[in-house]
């Protein structure tokens, strides 16, 4: 795409500069040379001799600009580490422009040499359609053959896709076989060299964050019912369209305006909440639409294809995700991308959908009494579709379903410690934006009535994060069309540089633009509905440094579910690690570790970097398979046990990283800690059955408690992303607290935070231990914290344990002395001098 729009451009350079071009003559990119050359059965003419000179002397130079230039050297720094490169003073901003540039430059060369052996006629919709999505996959399939970093397996990929798409040209009476081999290879390609951890960086959060309305201002009903109010005055407005514009082409598209509404409530659920870039969500379109022709041919009433289409859709969204239990990001959307491609180009022309014919026609019919045949009866139809769509997105979003999808998109490892099953969680953010998706489709047939297969080519709707800004965006590119006319000022503000441009200015599309707007209106302009007395503090609104004093909160938290206390082993140690072994290639991380953690006791894990401490807790936690020797937790083997399973038996654990999820607030994270032991369904969620309502109202009152347990309420609305670490680590042994877990493993937990936070740390594990009666594994680099705090200390060196035993045992070990704690007779008294602290927990 990026490559059309540049010709495009370079188009209508040459049309200002040579007065002589005109679109309406234009035809495909010429060729200089004249010349052809025949080998036996191979022809080759102008335009082959143009790439066979311009490609390798492209990949030449493109390869010695990045290994024998300064430039090359900033491009490759700052995409490997752009802080370390900022700070060797290479401007990665430049370096960016430079890429980008460069990347114009060379996507646009692709386009004039592809173009005469496509014989397309530059311009227009054609020539997008030829030269778009599918060049683009070519592409991107071709630099997967060499994981998107070597030029010479790019450049051989190339070759070999080439070759291949010629033989089936040549061989296959059907060209879109083509496409299917393409999305097979890309899929193959994927699966087998994709998942690098280090290409998918700063791919996980796409959406916009939304703030929320602070508690002290939903106290006002008119703010409570604020979006009630805003989607019934939006409800009134889209029922008077059709009296005010009447014409059928007007009907028809803003009926079309709708239903690309529900696309974008699709795509900001799949995208927007699990981070999962697709571009292939209107070939899901496609499918519901042509299985809705499909059924309806053979006789089904059009209702219930529609209801069998959301089925498909959700079906197929399944097997297309099964990707993304894997990966995500670039890989992902590649792989979403040659699916588009392939369904449009060739499941969707297959005889079973087209018969003979290259399109298809459908007409609803009369359901009840009422004939959907009518145009506006059926835009009412597609406006009550739109409405279920935004109910139930609101729906799921405000549950504990859009928080856990949203916490596995920020914090893969954190939502598993939670009890929350990443693959289960990753499938259902496909299924669901497919089933909606489908309906979209189905809704267009029976609004477009006569379509064929070209229509649903990849495309994406505006407005990600929010339901909000998926009608506004899809209000915005093709309702202004239909209100104002296609004038070249709305054609020019609807196409893709009006998008980009909205871009560059406010990143998080029409959604950041109304909900900084809202919230400037209600900073300024609504009072606070009620002043607290000077000495007078609400519950959920403790300072920081007070503890509450509200019994009845803290004799609730400290009771852990049921669930959790019926593992609780009569005898025997609550954590039980078994000789275990641990092999990354060559390294032997962990060498037969041993390791014991009683009911009600805290277990120090102390030891160089490079010991092997995190290493021996994921091997815990489940996120390490160990190569030999086993865990046992409250009396239960788990070493077959996925993360998740282990969390909801009573494991909870603290990261040493301290993000926990920056896309919720600490409120929805304390809700998210309590979604295990309540968890959300799907179809109650969706339907708002009395069940899910009560689970949702518990949790509520729950994590309100919670805040005011731990000091919390100031901070209840706002994001993990905007609080401190010190903050972070207290929200961190909350979600703890309320997960009711019996054994914590805490990594480091005093890790980045300042001198006050870190001296209450010891004071608040102690007692969130009580209150849970669980025990603690914790690995700590502070020596006076740790020995103080600990009843039984081990030591790591190497993978393998040097000691274990009581603190002052262990500090006076010489092994211990030599391999970790030095020879520095200051070290040693610093530690001796330590005393346990019996301090209440400073939030």
């Amino acid at each position: 795409e990026g490559a059309v729009l540049s010709a495009k451009l370079l188009q209508l350079v040459a049309q200002l500069l040579l007065p002589k071009v005109r679109l309406e003559n234009a035809g495909p990119f010429p060729s200089p040379l004249g010349k052809s050359l025949t080998l036996g059965n191979l022809v080759l003419n102008s335009p082959h001799f143009m790439i066979i000179a311009f490609v390798p002397a492209v990949v030449v130079g493109l390869g010695m600009l990045l290994q024998r230039t300064p430039w090359g050297l900033a491009i490759r720094a700052a995409a490997d580490n752009r802080d370390a490169a900022e700070l060797a003073a290479i401007s990665t901003r430049r370096v960016s422009t430079m890429v980008w540039v460069l990347a114009g430059v060379l996507s646009t060369l692709t386009v004039v040499l592809v173009n005469p052996l496509r014989n397309v006629n530059v311009g227009g919709l054609a020539f997008a359609e030829a030269l778009g999505p599918g060049l683009l996959l070519r592409a991107l399939a071709a630099a997967l053959v060499g994981r998107l970093v070597s030029l010479p397996l790019a450049l051989a990929g190339g070759i070999g896709i080439g070759v291949v798409e010629a033989l089936v040209f040549a061989n296959v009476a059907d060209p879109s076989w083509a496409e299917l081999l393409l999305f097979l290879l890309v899929l193959t390609l994927v699966l087998v060299r994709g998942g690098d951890e280090e290409q998918e960086r700063g791919l996980e959060s796409l959406g916009t964050i939304v703030r929320p309305v602070p508690e002290r201002l939903r106290q006002l009903w008119w703010v409570r019912r604020g979006g009630h109010l805003a989607g019934l005055a939006g409800i009134v407005v889209a029922a008077l369209i059709p009296v005010f514009f009447g014409s059928a082409s007007q009907t028809f598209l803003f009926g079309r305006m709708l239903v690309f509404a529900i696309v974008g409530l699709s795509v900001t659920m799949l995208t927007g909440w699990s981070g999962q870039l697709s571009l292939g969500q209107f070939a899901m379109v496609g499918l519901g639409a042509m299985t809705t022709v499909f059924l309806h041919d053979r006789g089904m009433p059009y209702g219930a294809a529609v209801a069998y289409s959301v089925v498909a859709g959700a079906l197929v969204a399944l097997l297309v995700g099964f990707p993304a239990l894997r990966l995500r990001g670039l890989y992902l959307a590649v792989t979403t991308l040659s699916f588009a491609v392939a369904a449009r180009e060739w499941f969707f022309t297959q005889e079973w959908f087209l018969g003979d014919g290259s399109v298809v026609f459908v007409q609803p019919g009369q359901t009840l009494g009422v004939d959907f045949n009518a145009q506006k009866t059926f835009y009412f139809l597609c406006l009550a579709g739109l409405v279920v769509a935004v109910v139930v997105t609101s729906r799921l979003r405000s549950s504990g379903i859009g928080r856990s999808i949203i916490a596995v998109r920020d914090n893969e490892k954190a939502a598993a410690s939670f009890g929350i099953s990443p693959s289960a969680t990753k499938l259902l953010a496909f299924a669901v934006p497919g089933a909606m998706a489908a309906f979209a489709g189905a809704l267009l047939a029976g609004l477009t009535v006569q379509f064929g297969p070209d229509v649903f080519g990849p495309a994406v709707s505006g407005g990600l994060g929010s339901s909000t800004g998926a009608v506004l965006g899809a209000v915005y590119v093709v309702g202004l069309p239909a209100m104002l006319g296609p004038t070249p000022a709305v054609q020019l503000a609807t196409s893709g540089v009006g998008l980009l441009v909205l871009l560059l200015f406010k990143p998080g599309g029409f959604a950041q633009i109304v909900f900084r707007a809202r919230d400037l209106f209600l900073e300024r302009f609504v009072p606070d509905p009620g002043d607290t007395p000077a000495d007078e503090t609400p519950a959920d609104e403790t300072p920081a440094d007070e503890t509450p004093a509200d019994e009845t909160v803290v004799a609730e938290i400290s009771a852990p579910p049921a669930r959790v206390l019926e593992h609780v082993p009569a005898t025997g140690p609550v954590l039980a690690v078994e000789n275990v072994t641990v092999r990354f290639g060559g390294l032997v991380a962990l060498s037969s570790v041993s390791l014991n953690v009683d009911q009600g006791e805290i277990v120090g894990l102390i030891g160089t970097n490079g010991a092997g401490k995190s290493t021996l807790m994921d091997v815990v936690s489940g996120f390490t398979t160990a190569d030999d020797g086993g865990v046992r937790l409250l009396g239960q083997d788990v070493t077959g046990l996925a993360p998740h399973a282990r969390a909801r038996l009573g494991m909870g654990r603290v990261f040493q990283d301290a993000r926990l999820f920056p896309g919720l607030t600490v409120r929805e994270s304390l809700q998210t800690a309590l979604e295990a032991a309540d968890p959300s369904d799907l179809v109650p969620v969706m339907a708002s059955f009395a069940p899910a309502r009560a689970a949702e109202e518990r949790k509520s009152t729950s994590a309100k408690a919670y805040l005011s347990l731990f000091g919390l309420g100031r901070y209840a609305d706002i994001h993990i992303a905007d609080l401190s670490t010190g903050t972070r680590r207290i929200v961190e042994m909350a979600c703890l607290s309320a997960q009711g877990s019996r054994l914590l493993l805490l990594d480091e937990p005093t890790a980045g935070v300042a001198q006050r936070e870190s001296e209450a740390m010891a004071p608040m594990i102690r007692r969130v231990k009580d209150e849970l009666g669980a025990s603690v594994l914790i690995i700590e680099h502070d020596m006076p914290m740790i020995m103080g705090l600990s009843d039984r200390v081990y030591c790591l060196a190497a993978g393998a344990e040097i000691a274990h035993g009581l603190p002052d045992d262990v500090r006076h070990d010489p092994a211990v002395v030599a391999a970790y704690l030095g020879t520095d007779d200051r070290a040693i008294q610093r530690s001796d001098a330590v005393e346990r602290s019996d301090r209440e927990p400073v939030a």
